[in-house]
């Protein structure tokens, strides 16, 4: 046992960064938020940034475009929606705390149920951390959700996976 323990934790840096990096997760959620923002930065819930995430960052979109091959033997997986879902609470916390937005809702909310605005050091600090790589993400969430609506029934069909 105590060898196991030794083998999971040498580990390189590197790799734990490549599955495990959540300054990374921060920057795909403050893009998101940007890309949202272009239409209106009205608040929005919790459910629907989680929805736009997955559908650009799991590859579920094609799911929704009856144009693509959806029957693909490389097809991802609904679970990364799960997953990600349980870690999505700790980056809006975080990013609350570092003022990049803005979290409105009561107690009594379920946490999926509050409402999430991008603020203004938010935008500022994404426009001035800007790369290659964000830029071509936020055209990606600009596309996905001028063409796939955020609906209960779109949720639906990601959580019970059925495509």
């Amino acid at each position: 046992m105590e060898r196991e323990i030794k083998y999971n934790s040498s580990i390189p840096a590197s790799i734990q960064l490549l599955f495990n990096n959540q300054k990374l997760e921060i920057m795909k959620v403050l893009c998101l938020m940007n890309a949202l923002s272009i239409q209106s930065n009205k608040q929005r819930k919790v459910e629907e940034i989680l929805f736009y995430y997955s559908l650009v960052n799991f590859d579920l979109a094609y799911l929704f475009n009856s144009k693509l091959d959806t029957k693909s033997e490389f097809a991802p997986s609904p679970n990364q929606y799960f997953r990600f879902q349980t870690k999505i609470n700790e980056i809006l916390l975080i990013m609350s705390h570092l003022q990049f937005i803005e979290i409105k809702g009561k107690l009594s909310n379920r946490l999926d149920e509050l409402k999430v605005k991008l603020s203004l050091p938010g935008k500022k600090f994404f426009e001035d951390n800007s790369s290659d790589y964000l830029n071509s993400l936020l055209k990606k969430y600009i596309e996905i959700y001028e063409t796939i609506d955020y609906s209960a029934e779109n949720v639906k069909k990601i959580k019970e996976g059925q495509f």
